[in-house]
Parts: structure tokens; C-alpha cells; sequence
């Protein structure tokens, strides 16, 4: 009995017994391993805010950097036309994304027209709303009617109250300042702008003026005019300038659009027949005098644009036509009148090859 106490006495002792260095080992490698998961955590949360603090920054400069790019939506565009636009400039990834969006929202025919802009990689969403309620850069409209002479267009201007009539028509008479667009594919050679400012709706940014509204129209002239069948020129005797003359003519006399081809038809007849015009719009071109009757002084005025004393076409156009006027003076009606008069006060003429029949109606035209 006393050995087996003994032999279990030495068996707790040996169990419970270290020696200094081991018991210091162990204290030493716990403090190590929590020393190490305390450096651990320190480092990979710094190294996380690192990170985030670079991708931040990262974006923020991306962003900074990002010049807008500038979008004009015109009047017409449709939502398919306006995500093609979109998707070509880079600012969205899809137009038939663009378009189903739209479609969803029930905005088709609610995407104002203006100039806006966007970012590369813009929400969508942000895009379209943007493109509801109009928000864009500061932006104004400045709308050209056809038909109207640089003067009177200078004039418009100036009772809007956006950009400076008197500038615009000083640089409407500078066209070495410009790229002229080409006519019919043929480079021309020009003293003044007139006929070749497009009539249409042009948007502006806030603080432009004269010279980038010039710069609208000529751009747009070239484009709209540019599928137009100017071949026909030639066989009319005419070249493809001359026709944008014809064009200017048939702005100022023609109210009633059915009417253009007919009115073309007697500018082409006459020119064939050697007679002179005899058109009155060219009168008031050369006097600037749009309104009131014109008297005999000024019927007898010296000017080349005097159609009722020169024969031929004035040297320049006197208006801006349209695509309907510069159509009607490519492709005339196939008549033989030589004359027209006006016989009511919507507009209508009356048209005959007889001079007789043309002094008759004269007398009964409305004044």
C-alpha cells in the first residue's frame, strides 16, 4: 500500500513539473501569436483603407478628367435616331437598350430637343430623364423661317434679344471668314452668304453668337442640300448656284406650295425667251424695302437686282430657300406660262402664257 502511494505520488509530481525555460517558451509563443494576428489585422485593415482610399481617388480623377461631351438633339429626332447618336459618341453602350427605356416610360414623344451634356458611362436611366425635362447645358433656340433675306434675318435677331442682327449681317458679307459649303459638288465662289444660310431651327449654347450660328447654317446647308438631284441643273441651262437663285425666287413669290414647280416653270421660260423677269422681290431686295408699295422711283431704280430692267438672273440669291423651293427650281412643271398674278389674298395666282389674258387679270388682282 505504502508503494503504490509513493509510485502516484511521483506520477503527480512528474505531471505538474517544467522547467523555467519551457514554461517561458510557452508565455513567449502565446504573446507571439497574438503580437502576430494584432500586426495582421493592423495590416490588412490599413491596407484596406488603402485600397479603397486609392480606388476613390482612382475614380474621383477619372471623373474630373472626363471632359462632358456635347449632344445636339434636334426637332423630329426620333428615340431610335437620338440611341444611335448616343451610342456613336460613347455615351451609352446600347441604343436598343436606349430605346426600350424609353419606350418603357412612355416618353417617346416627350425627348426635348436641345444641347446636352452627357458622360461616358452615365446611368441610363439619368440619360433619359435628362433628356425629359430638357436638362442640359444653358442652351437657347434661335429659329430661321425660310424665305428671309440676311436683313431681315438680322432683323429677327435683334427683336429676339440673343445674338446681334447687326454682327450677323456684317459677317454675312464675309465669307472668306467661313467654310463654304459646296453646291450641287461644286465648290463656289461667293461675295455674300446669302441663300446659303439654311432655314431651320438651330440650338446654341449660352454665350455664342453670330459666327456659330453662321457656322449652323452653312454646316446644314451642305448636309440637306447634298442628295438633292442637282444633275438636273445642266439640263435646265443653269448651274448648280444658279439654281439656289431660282430657289431664293421662288421662296419670296410662292405662298402656296403647289404652286413652286408652276412659278419655276415661268422663271425658266422666260430666261429661255430672253424676257426679263420682271419680279418684284428682287426690287425690294436691292432697297431693302419689304413692306409698303413700291413706287415708280423705285421700279426704276439702277441695280443689277432690277429684274423688271435686266435681264437674267440677279448676281446672288435674295433669300434663304428651303429644300421645297430648291426641289421646286431643280424640277419645274412642265408648262409653258409665262406669266402670273396674283388673284386672292391667300396667296393664289393665276397663270397664263397669254399676255392678254395676263394684263385682264391685272386689273382684277386684290391690292
Amino acid at each position: 500500500m505504502q508503494r503504490r502511494r509513493e509510485l502516484a505520488g511521483r506520477r503527480v509530481k512528474r505531471g505538474v513539473s517544467r522547467s523555467p525555460w519551457q514554461r517561458w517558451g510557452l508565455r513567449l509563443f502565446i504573446v507571439g501569436v497574438f503580437v502576430a494576428f494584432l500586426v495582421g489585422a493592423f495590416y490588412l485593415v490599413n491596407r484596406g483603407v488603402d485600397w479603397y482610399r486609392g480606388q476613390t481617388a482612382t475614380t474621383l480623377t477619372e471623373e474630373s478628367q472626363s471632359a462632358p461631351i456635347t449632344v445636339t438633339i434636334t426637332p423630329g429626332m426620333t428615340a431610335a435616331e437620338i440611341g444611335k447618336l448616343l451610342e456613336e459618341r460613347g455615351i451609352i453602350r446600347s441604343s436598343a437598350e436606349f430605346v426600350d427605356l424609353v419606350s418603357s416610360r412612355g416618353s417617346e414623344s416627350s425627348l426635348k430637343p436641345g444641347i446636352y451634356r452627357f458622360y461616358k458611362e452615365q446611368k441610363l436611366v439619368e440619360i433619359v430623364e435628362w433628356l425629359e425635362e430638357g436638362k442640359g447645358s444653358p442652351s437657347f433656340k434661335v429659329t430661321i423661317p425660310e424665305g428671309l433675306a440676311i436683313s431681315q434675318v438680322a432683323a429677327l435677331l435683334d427683336e429676339q434679344g440673343k445674338i446681334s442682327g447687326e454682327i450677323y449681317a456684317r459677317l454675312a458679307k464675309q465669307p472668306d471668314k467661313f467654310v463654304i459649303p459646296r453646291v450641287g459638288g461644286e465648290k463656289v465662289e461667293v461675295t455674300t452668304l446669302e441663300g446659303l444660310l439654311f432655314p431651320s431651327t438651330y440650338y446654341l449654347i449660352a454665350g455664342e453668337g453670330a459666327v456659330e450660328l453662321i457656322g449652323a447654317q452653312l454646316e446644314a446647308f451642305g448636309a440637306k442640300t447634298a442628295s438633292l438631284p442637282w444633275n438636273k441643273a445642266q439640263s435646265l441651262g443653269i448651274n448648280p448656284y444658279e439654281v439656289v437663285i431660282v430657289a431664293s425666287l421662288i421662296e419670296k413669290e410662292v405662298k402656296v406650295a403647289e404652286e413652286r414647280p408652276l412659278v419655276a416653270a415661268v422663271i425658266y421660260n422666260r430666261l429661255r425667251a430672253d424676257m426679263t423677269l420682271g419680279i418684284d422681290a428682287t426690287i425690294r431686295y436691292a432697297l431693302n424695302k419689304w413692306t409698303g408699295p413700291l413706287t415708280d422711283a423705285d421700279l426704276a431704280v439702277e441695280s443689277p437686282y432690277n429684274t423688271r430692267l435686266v435681264k437674267g438672273l440677279p448676281p446672288t440669291p435674295i433669300a434663304s430657300p428651303g429644300i421645297e423651293a430648291l426641289k421646286a427650281a431643280l424640277s419645274p412643271a412642265a408648262v409653258d406660262y409665262l406669266y402670273y398674278v396674283l388673284k386672292d389674298e391667300a396667296g393664289h395666282h393665276f397663270f397664263t402664257s397669254s399676255y392678254e389674258e395676263f394684263l385682264k387679270a391685272k386689273e382684277n388682282q386684290p391690292q
